[in-house]
């Protein structure tokens, strides 16, 4: 009977996330789907830095084993982005494949979607349309994305747009394009065959395509004959004849066409105005009037210019302006009555904690300030004396009691690479719990998961920190073999597993 094999990724995902320059090390699980025990041989095809561990393990029929991929530290994410796991039998012959995408933690990667939404209309007539615009975030930590379009001749899109996306976030929002109908590109089209976003990413760009095919489905009733055909106008067919002849840019040819209008105006001008008689005396008086108006700005400037040195003359050559010398004013201090001050005596455990400290003195930055403090301290002591009972009069001295120290603090080195020693499992609560403790280090959390003899969860606890113990309860009614597996996370998203097993409780 053909072995059936089934080999996934323990953490479910779609793909992994690994630190470059940092060994990490994740998990594969095996199930053996067939009615015969299999010794399975573990090989990794690619990436040439990692291996898997164990390299053998026999899997018991319709059991599941967990392996190790293990990378090393000189993982490259430019050129090894897949992993493929081979399984192979003991004469050699292939049981299964695993494929899974690695991609950098550092990358900067997302996904982008592009639609028409609905037209925009000017006075009944079509000015343009909006489109729908959504991205969503692939990267393993938040990243900032700047969308931008590929521009046409004939559409106006809204400036580059940047939006900040979390770790799996997505979001979405319209775009209004302005479609000028009566401009047209180098291929006399008054739009694009496509409309193009586009965002940057880690290994080049992220693009959304969007064909013009749809937007004229959307747009159908608002569209005439122009709109969908190529039309040559003279201009631009004696723009494409000299962009042959000499080589010249879109916006060469664009400044180009404007001098030729200009120039055949001028012409039509200059012939209109060669049609209508001009008396010869005309002319001299236009010159004369002309030249006597420049000589009287030329004055006038002059004029203005003499004016303005003579005012700064004055104001800067003024006599300096003797002001009267002033002199401090001194201001005796108000007298402020004396401060209260009552100290009750400590008790043993406060004067047991306190040590001897300087004589406390109110210190007043305002005459409010000093009577406030006055007036609230006869009350409070005075309060105080009628709550309590009288007491020996104390020396003025006040106890001070040392400042708390803080907690010691223990540094966590957040580089280094989760690790599980061992994993015990026994059952407690009269066989209906299992009690769970493993050791490691670099733990910043972990999942204790316990499965029947089906490879079935049938319970499951997350563990924050680096706590290394639990107690999970079975169903009601359970009494079969349980799998305790830990799988513990470390800081940079790598996981590490460890499994125990127990026998049946009877």
């Amino acid at each position: 009977m053909t072995a059936r094999f089934a080999v996934f990724a323990q953490d479910r995902s779609a793909r992994w996330i690994l630190v470059p320059g940092v060994a990490s090390t994740r998990q594969i699980e095996i199930r053996n789907e067939s009615d015969d025990s299999v010794e399975c041989h573990l090989r990794v095809e690619h990436p040439p830095t990692a291996s898997a561990s164990p390299a053998v393990l026999t899997i018991q029929p319709h059991h599941t084993r967990t392996a190790d991929i293990i990378f090393l530290a000189n993982w490259s994410p430019q050129t090894e982005s897949s992993l493929l796991v081979s399984l192979r039998d003991q004469q050699g012959q292939q049981l299964a494949t695993f494929s899974h995408e690695l991609v950098a933690a550092d990358s900067s990667d997302c996904a982008l979607a592009l639609d028409v939404k609905e037209p925009v209309l000017v006075d009944g007539k079509l000015a343009g349309f909006k489109l729908w615009f959504s991205i969503a975030s692939k990267s393993p930590t938040p990243r900032r994305f700047e969308i931008d379009f590929v521009r046409h001749p004939s559409l106006r899109f809204p400036e580059r747009t940047a939006v900040t996306l979390a770790a799996g976030e997505a979001t979405a929002f319209e775009v209004p394009v302005e479609w000028n109908r009566a401009v047209r590109d180098l291929q006399f089209w008054n739009h694009p065959l496509k409309i193009e976003a586009f965002v940057p990413a880690s290994h080049g760009r992220r693009t959304a395509v969007l064909s013009w095919e749809t937007i004229e489905r959307r747009l159908d009733k608002y569209l005439t004959d122009d709109d969908r055909v190529a039309r040559i106008t003279p201009a631009q067919q004696q723009q494409r004849g000299n962009t042959g002849q000499s080589g010249l840019s879109p916006g060469q040819l664009k400044y180009t066409e404007l001098l030729e209008l200009k120039k055949l105006e001028q012409s039509v001008v200059g012939t209109a105005r060669a049609r209508v008689p001009v008396r010869p005396a005309e002319q001299p008086a236009h010159a004369k009037a002309s030249a006597r108006w420049s000589a009287v700005a030329t004055l006038a400037t002059t004029a203005f210019a003499v004016v303005g040195l003579v005012l700064a003359a004055l104001f800067f050559l003024r006599p300096p302006v003797v002001h009267p010398a002033t002199t401090p004013v001194h201001v005796s201090p108000p007298d402020l009555p004396t401060p209260v001050i009552t100290v009750h005596k400590a008790s043993p455990r406060t004067k047991h904690l306190a040590g001897t400290g300087p004589v406390a003195k109110p210190v007043w930055t305002s005459v409010a300030a000093a009577q406030g403090q006055t007036v609230a301290g006869v009350d409070s002591s005075q309060e105080q004396a009628h709550a309590q009972a009288p007491a020996a009069p104390a020396p003025a001295a006040v106890a001070l009691a040392p400042a708390a120290q803080p907690a010691h603090h223990v540094d966590v080195n957040r580089n280094a690479v989760v690790s599980l020693n061992s994993v015990d499992a026994a059952y407690a609560a009269g066989g209906r719990a299992v009690s769970v403790a493993w050791s490691g280090s670099a733990q910043a959390g972990a999942t204790v998961q316990v499965l029947d003899y089906n490879g079935k969860i049938i319970a499951s606890r997350d563990v924050s920190g680096n706590r290394s113990s639990t107690t999970l309860r079975l169903p009601r009614g359970y009494h079969g073999s349980v799998s305790v597996q830990v799988i513990a996370l470390g800081y940079h998203g790598e996981r590490v597993v460890q499994s125990a097993f127990l026998t049946s409780r009877g």
